[in-house]
């Protein structure tokens, strides 16, 4: 009789349960507070912009190469290194991730200590490199790497030349310095396909990556901090991250080029480069996950991980940024649903590439409205918004930022109330 008791009140419960959670997503399809007014139909809800740089070292005006087989470094606003790049051939090519309202970047070259400001409006840039007598290195190669043994991290290594760290104790005259003062931060409705509450805080992940380049510039490894910043989710979720190779706005898919991976994260089996942090929040709430992935011997030069949160009881169910492509793991019917106006399909290959996020009709995880379910972006620091609270109203330069298209207030996620 005590059995069937708790049988019974065990079924009552889980009814309760399912009834709270379906109540709860009818309830959010429901909501009539306005999140933010009409968006531009073009907005991909990001602000972060893809910088090219090529940088061409010119002496009386020529093609100079004098700074060969040296590092030039790129610096962000707060002078933190951002990247740093081996010169071959008079030339170094940079591509990276920035807030968009940085005002100006700095290059550096080690073997002169020169630098130029880079202005964000700037592509090509000339350096004009000093006397040949001013320069101080010697060409000498042990590795045969590209880079010359006074500035390789390892000199008797061609995989390892140059590091970008989280962190050094001393200032060292190589490419071993600490990286960006900025994080990545990624804010997530968890509700998807149908709205939620528009408070952004189901999940909310900061994310810093490190990396090592070897010969010729080729990623040899990257490194990664996560951190869970907030829980609003009141069901388990997981989270991964997918790798592309990029160039500026353009990511491109490559077959398995992953070969290991040590510390917290594993290999994703159903995403090709994928990897799954962890597969319940609430499970690592108050930990820091590490990871460090090595990759296939010279394929990309340049690098992106974009994050995707599912459902922990059900993989297939995945939520990304705004403009994010699905991943293969990702259950397609669902597109279309409730309030998702994705498209039905998409087409993922070994080589293919697309612009990211991607935009208008073209843009997978917008609602109707052309609203988020996702939303990436760089910030020194950032303070979430508290459950039922519309992170307009904690963020009150948000609503002008998203109905500009983000033409204004770019920087929103500075000015909390």
């Amino acid at each position: 009789m005590k059995a069937l008791g708790m049988l019974l009140l065990t079924a009552l419960l889980t009814s309760c349960l399912s009834n709270k959670i379906d109540d709860f997503i009818t309830d959010a399809e429901d909501e009539t507070t306005t999140f933010v007014g009409k968006v531009p139909s073009d907005f991909n809800w990001s602000t972060i912009t893809s910088k090219q740089i090529n940088v061409t070292f010119m002496r009386n005006n020529g093609l100079s190469h004098d700074l060969d087989n040296s590092i030039v470094e790129l610096y962000n606003d707060d002078n933190m290194l951002i990247d740093a790049l081996t010169i071959l051939d008079g030339k170094a090519n940079f591509n990276v991730r920035i807030p968009a309202n940085s005002k100006t970047l700095k290059l550096v070259t080690l073997a002169t200590i020169s630098f130029k400001e880079v202005g964000m409006l700037d592509t090509d840039i000339e350096f004009e490199v000093p006397e040949v007598n001013a320069i101080n290195f010697l060409k000498t190669d042990t590795d045969n790497d590209g880079l010359c043994d006074q500035f390789d991290v390892d000199p008797n290594n061609p995989e390892l030349s140059i590091r970008i760290e989280r962190q050094v104790e001393t200032a060292t005259k190589s490419a071993a310095r600490a990286n960006s003062s900025v994080y990545s931060y990624t804010l997530f409705e968890d509700l998807w396909p149908s709205k939620g509450d528009y408070d952004f805080n189901d999940l909310v992940v900061k994310t810093t990556f490190y990396w090592v380049r070897g010969r010729n510039n080729y990623i040899q490894e990257i490194s990664g901090v996560c951190s869970v910043e907030w829980i609003g989710a009141g069901m388990g979720i997981g989270l991964g991250y997918e790798l592309f190779s990029s160039n500026g706005t353009e990511f491109g898919y490559e077959d398995d080029i992953i070969t290991t991976i040590n510390g917290d994260a594993t290999l994703d089996e159903a995403v090709t480069n994928g990897i799954i942090l962890f597969k319940k929040v609430q499970d690592v709430a108050n930990k820091q996950l590490e990871f460090t992935i090595s990759l296939k011997d010279k394929r990309i030069k340049e690098f992106a991980f974009v994050p995707y949160l599912f459902r922990t009881d059900n993989y297939s169910q995945q939520v990304r940024p705004f403009g994010a492509p699905p991943t293969q793991g990702q259950d397609m019917s669902l597109f279309g649903t409730k309030n998702d106006a994705s498209p039905y399909q998409w087409i993922r290959k070994n080589g293919s590439k697309f612009k990211y996020p991607l935009s208008g009709s073209e843009a997978f995880y917008r609602s109707k409205e052309n609203h988020p379910w996702g939303i990436e972006f760089m910030a020194k620091s950032f303070k979430p918004s508290p459950e039922k609270k519309l992170i307009t109203e904690i963020y009150p330069k948000f609503k002008t930022w998203a109905e500009s298209g983000g033409k204004q207030n770019s920087d929103w996620y500075d000015y909390p109330n």
